[in-house]
Order: C-alpha cells, then structure tokens, then sequence
C-alpha cells in the first residue's frame, strides 16, 4: 500500500485517480480564515482550522493537569487554531485509562480553572471544549487493566484477553451516570471552559453500548436502548447550556467492525456504512442540545488505519491510505448533509501533510464540513494553524509524519508527545520507554 510520497501537486492528483480515491479540493484558503459561530450561541470559531482532543497521560495523580499537560495545553493553545478541544477528562476515578489521564472532580477544580483561563489568554479568546469521558473496556485506572465492559464482544475480548466469565457493568451503574457527566458539565463550565464534550466514540463506553445488540435490560437490545445512557447523559450535560457554553460530542458512527460487534456496520458487508442509526441518533442528539461535533470512525485500540491513516504502525494497513482519508471525509459530508445544524469538524487531514489545507479547504467549499480537525499534526506542529492562515502552507520539515511513536509512547501508559518535532521533550522518554535505552 502506498505510503505519502508525493512531492508535487500533480503526483498527489495523480495518486487520487489511481487509487479512485478522489477528496475535495480548492486553491482558495481564505475559506480556512472564516469565523464560524455555533448554532444557538455566542461561541465563534475564530477560523476554521481546530485541534482535536489529544490524549498526553501526564495528569497529577489526582487527575489535574500537570507540567507537561499545561505544556501541551500553552503551545496549541498559542498555535493560531480557531478552537482547542482538551484531551478526554474522565468523569469518574474507575474511568481513567491510566493514572495519569485528566479527571475532573471538586477537589481540583481550580487547576482547570487556571488552564482554561491561560488557554484564553494564550489563544487570544479562541473558544476551549473539555472532553468528559467514561472508558469502559480500556479502563486502567491504577494502571493495570480494569475493563468497565457492556457486553461480551468477541472481537474486542480476544484482543484484550477478556476472560468470557467477566462480569458485564450493571444497569445500576450505568444508571448513575448521566448524573456524573452532569455534575462534570457544571465543573467544566464553572472552570471557565466555553462547552462541554460527551464522548461517544471509539468503542469507549458509550460507543461500546451502541452495539450492545445482545445485551438484555434497559441498555441493550433496541435502538432506544442501546443509545439510552449517552443520550440521558447528553440530557445532564445540557441543563447547563447557554450562550457562552455548549453541549458538544466527539462522535463516531461506525465502529467498521461486522455486525453485531460493531455499530453502523452493514450486515452484507462490514466495510460499507449503514446510516441508518447513525443518522437517528445524529438527530436525537441535535433534538438533547449538542451543537458541535468532532467526528471520527473505528477505534485506535482495534482498526487504527480506519481513524488515522498512517504510515508506519502496529501493521500495514489492509488498504490504500488515500482510500482510508477518503471515507472519514465522505462520512462528515454524509453528516453534514444529515444534519446541518450542527457545527461538524471533520478529520483525517494530518496524513495528507503539505497538501491538507487544500484538501480542507476544498471540503468546507463543498459543504462537507464546517472545520477541519488536526490531532497528530498539533503534537508534532502546534503552530500549524498559524502557517497555513499567514504563509499559505504547510512547512515540510514540521509536518506529522504518521509515524506513530507517540501512539507507542500512549500504549506504553507514558505521557505522549511526538519524538521526532518535539525532540528534546519526547525522544529521551521514547529511548528509555519504548527502546529501552
């Protein structure tokens, strides 16, 4: 499979007809410059270039940002993007991935008030999201493996070596939480921070229940059923919305894994998408109160080439990189298409390197999308945002290289950042962490 090698515009055209992977473009990037005000509010992207929620692992043990965190938070906050969309902050302690990943609680309270307030200041009043999450089977909260799983899934428990005599969470305690994503809400919007994000995607908990089809109770089985806690939580989130506070998601409507494993998959074949659902609880969270959403598909813990195309990783990905970009952007066209209202950002764009802002641009010409999303790109190159929007480009020597050393360094449960453009930081814990140096 053809790894990026494209040194001019015309190769990559050319790459796109070969491989019948043709994305959006356009030579125009001033559209990347436009503000953008969400639905129902006074919150305004102050352009359309944004930085996705990446996950670093360098809390304080008691879940508030630490050195390397606000470190993080200070150089993409100062990076030019019109909006900073904090890594996933668990909303209770059993939750963490590890000991080291944000949760927010009353006790710490004032340490996202501090980051929030230097986000602002550092990001001249771009708006910030805090990302709420739960887990579930990733669960490591002392940093060995305590999975929060909703039903027994083959494909993932084999991977995870889960013991099929392991017990599934109870309906109680899925009962409680909407409250906890709740009463987080009201922290997230007391410490100062402009919305709130509901995860549901990448088969944490949320995500995982979507495909909870053979789970009986009041949270498997019907589509009702299965959308219940994530929907109910989307509800507790919004009792507080304003004007100067959203209710947003991190969605991912497809798992691309075969039914009834994974959600959306269509039942004839799992690499196409079916909207059905997708599309119905696209609405039912519109209908609840989000109004911003960052969408993504597969999961990193099982297919990584589905939601970031790379170029070197744990495995050769099973198909053409440009057709791995092409579906995350036909599925936030489909999104867009499906549901209007809703500010989408869409991702994928970091494989493309130099050529991305033509590719985003283009994409939001179309209609496709409202924002387009970065992730790897804002580790390796914070200021990305400010170089496309004053110099028209993208610089080659900053660019992310998909390479994926700072997912080992996160599988490795090591505070993640990207060895290779953040050198002096990150390469001395990727020798000692991952090579044993």
């Amino acid at each position: 499979m053809e790894k990026f090698t494209y040194k001019t515009k015309e190769a990559f055209f050319e790459a796109q007809e070969k491989f019948d992977a043709r994305l959006p473009w356009s030579e125009d990037l001033g559209v990347l410059a436009q503000p953008k005000t969400i639905a129902d509010s006074d919150v305004t992207l102050k352009n359309s270039l944004t930085v996705h929620p990446m996950e670093g692992f360098d809390s304080l043990p008691d879940g508030a940002p630490g050195e390397l965190t606000l470190r993080r938070a200070e150089r993409m906050a100062s990076g030019g993007a019109g909006l900073i969309w904090v890594e996933a902050t668990s909303v209770t302690e059993d939750g963490r991935t590890n000991n080291a990943q944000l949760w927010i609680h009353r006790e710490n309270l004032d340490s996202y008030k501090r980051m929030a307030e230097m986000m602002h200041e550092k990001s001249g009043g771009a708006p910030v999201i805090l990302q709420l999450t739960h887990s579930g089977r990733f669960s490591k909260p002392d940093n060995t493996p305590r999975p929060v799983i909703s039903y027994h899934n083959p494909v993932m428990n084999e991977k995870f070596m889960i013991d099929p005599d392991y017990p599934v969470v109870t309906d109680e305690y899925l009962d409680a939480l909407p409250e906890k994503f709740g009463e987080a809400a009201s922290m997230a919007k007391e410490a100062g921070f402009d919305g709130a994000d509901v995860k549901c995607c990448h088969k944490y908990l949320f995500s995982e229940l979507l495909s909870a089809y053979n789970r009986p109770g009041r949270y498997g089985g019907s589509f009702e059923n299965r959308v219940r806690v994530f929907v109910d939580s989307i509800k507790a989130a919004a009792q507080y919305k304003s004007r100067d506070f959203i209710i947003a998601s991190r969605f991912g409507p497809y798992d691309c894994i075969p039914y009834p494993w994974g959600f959306a998959a269509d039942r004839e074949d799992y690499l196409k998408i079916d909207w059905e659902e997708p599309d119905r609880l696209y609405h039912l969270m519109y209908e609840n109160g989000v109004r911003l959403v960052d969408m993504t598909l597969g999961t990193p813990y099982y297919n990584p080439h589905v939601n970031r195309p790379y170029d070197n990783g744990g495995y050769e990905p099973p198909e053409e990189r440009l057709t791995g970009v092409k579906r995350l952007i036909d599925a936030a066209a489909h999104m867009k298409k499906t549901c209007p209202e809703i500010t989408l950002i869409g991702t994928g764009y970091s494989w493309l390197r130099k050529f991305a802002p033509g590719v985003a641009a283009g994409a939001i010409e179309q209609g496709g999308i409202d924002a387009a999303g970065f992730g790897r790109m804002a580790f390796a190159y914070p200021d990305f945002a400010r170089d496309i929007l004053e110099n028209g480009c993208l610089d080659d020597h900053k660019v992310c290289l998909t390479c994926s050393k700072c997912t080992q360094l996160m599988r490795a449960m090591s505070c993640t950042g990207c060895p290779i453009r953040d050198k002096e930081q990150f390469m001395p814990i990727y020798n000692r962490v991952i090579l044993g140096k």
